[in-house]
C-alpha cells in the first residue's frame, strides 16, 4: 500500500489541473499513516478508513457530520511492532529499553493477578480472556480497559495520567519513563490505541509468542504478593 504522503502529493498535483477541483485529497498522520476520518469537502461526505492503507471501512460514511472512527483500525494489525523497531526511546537505549519493558509487563501481570483474585476489586472489570491471546496480550488488553474509563477505544490525555504514575512507580530504569508515552503515540494524536500500547510494550501476535516467552516469565502468586508489599 502506498503511504498517505505519496497519495497526498499526487492528489495535490492532480488538483492543479483544470476541471479537477473536486479531487479527493487525503489527510495524513505521522509516519505515512492516514487519519482515521477522511472527508470529501465538495460532497460533504466523511468516512472511516484503515489508517495503514487508507481503504474506506464499509458502512461508516456520513454526510455533513463526523463519523466515529477507530483510531487504530488497520489492514495489518500485526505490523504494529514494526513501527517501533527503528523508533528511539529518548534516554533509553536498546538493552535498557528491554529491561524497562520487562519491568512494566511484570508489574502489569502482577496487578492483573491481584485484580482477578481479589473480589473487592470487582470494579476492575476483568473480562473473559480471549483464548487466542498470549498472557502478555491479555495483560495489555486488561490494562487498556482499566485506563479507558469512557470506553472510547482510546486512552485520551486525562486517562494517560494514571499510566504515567504507574510507570514512575513500578518500572525501571527511571530514565526510560520520561518519554515513553510520546514513544508509544506513533500517530502523534495525543492518545493511545490498544495497538499502540501493544506495540510500544513489545507485545505482538505471530512471531511474538516465542519471543515474549523468552523475555518475560510471569511472577507466581507468592512472589507477586511480596513484591507488591515492598
Amino acid at each position: 500500500a502506498s503511504s498517505c504522503d505519496q497519495e497526498l502529493q499526487s492528489a495535490l498535483e492532480e488538483a492543479k489541473q483544470p476541471q479537477k477541483d473536486n479531487v479527493f485529497i487525503p489527510e495524513c498522520a505521522q509516519g505515512g499513516l492516514y487519519k482515521p476520518v477522511q472527508c470529501h469537502p465538495s460532497t460533504g461526505y466523511c468516512w472511516c478508513v484503515l489508517v495503514d492503507t487508507g481503504r474506506p471501512i464499509p458502512g461508516t460514511s456520513t454526510r455533513y457530520e463526523q463519523p466515529k472512527c477507530d483510531n487504530g483500525a488497520r489492514a495489518h494489525p500485526t505490523k504494529t511492532k514494526d513501527l517501533y523497531k527503528g523508533r528511539q526511546l529518548q534516554g533509553c537505549p536498546g538493552s535498557k529499553k528491554n529491561e524497562f519493558l520487562t519491568s512494566v509487563l511484570d508489574a502489569l501481570s502482577t496487578d492483573m493477578v491481584h485484580a482477578v483474585s481479589d473480589p473487592s476489586l470487582s470494579s476492575s472489570r476483568v473480562s473473559e480472556p480471549d483464548p487466542n491471546h498470549t498472557l502478555e496480550e491479555r495483560v495489555v488488553h486488561w490494562y487498556f480497559k482499566q485506563l479507558d474509563k469512557n470506553s472510547s477505544g482510546d486512552i485520551g490525555k486525562k486517562e494517560i495520567k494514571p499510566f504515567k504514575r504507574f510507570l514512575r512507580k513500578k518500572s525501571k530504569p527511571k530514565k526510560c519513563v520520561k518519554k515513553f508515552v510520546e514513544y508509544c503515540d506513533v500517530n502523534n494524536d495525543k492518545s493511545l490505541s490498544v495497538q499502540e500500547l501493544m506495540g510500544c510494550l513489545g507485545v505482538t501476535k505471530e512471531e511474538g509468542k516465542a519471543e515474549t516467552k523468552k523475555r518475560h516469565t510471569p511472577k507466581t502468586n507468592t512472589e507477586s504478593t511480596s513484591s507488591s508489599r515492598q
